[in-house]
């Protein structure tokens, strides 16, 4: 059973391979040319891989045997078309990423009148807040029971809830 000084050693550790991993995955984020150049050589690597363990494993068999060859040229292809993919799919994540806006936190809200109160101590109607801040926008329609209040008239004789 491992000690606590052990553990914690090991906590230390994994917090900074996860820090430099977190960094490295912002930087590459960032560059593109090094999003490329690994790419390129994720593609190459792939491209080889079985002439590659043929060579530990089977030296007998010539690096650039023909079924090394076309297995390199269709296994590359392949890692192309899927690296396009994948490349398709984070741009359009990005771009859906930019274009979500969310309301987050506490929203402090007058308990009477319903408005919200903005960073800068103004207090909007919700209807404004949320329409400034999403690109939310509303209509408006009465529910049952303020139509009830509204228009008595029109609901005479009916008992709470048995019109929808």
């Amino acid at each position: 059973m491992p000690s606590s000084s052990s553990s914690t050693i090991m906590h230390h550790i994994l917090h900074a391979i996860r820090d430099a991993l977190d960094g490295f995955l912002f930087r590459l984020q960032q560059h593109v040319a090094l999003r490329v150049a690994i790419g390129i050589f994720v593609i190459i690597l792939m491209s080889n891989l079985v002439a590659l363990v043929d060579l530990f494993l089977r030296p007998e068999i010539a690096y650039f045997d023909t079924q090394h060859i076309v297995v390199g040229l269709v296994t590359g292809s392949v890692t192309t078309v899927l690296f396009g993919m994948l490349s398709i799919y984070v741009a359009s994540m990005k771009r859906a990423m930019r274009e979500i806006k969310t309301l987050e936190g506490l929203l402090p809200i007058c308990s009477r009148c319903n408005k919200i109160r903005t960073p800068d101590n103004r207090w909007d109607v919700l209807e404004k807040f949320i329409q400034d801040r999403t690109e939310a926008t509303f209509t408006h329609s009465l529910c049952p029971d303020c139509a009830r209040q509204l228009y008595p008239e029109m609901y005479a004789g009916e008992k709470p809830g048995e019109r929808g």
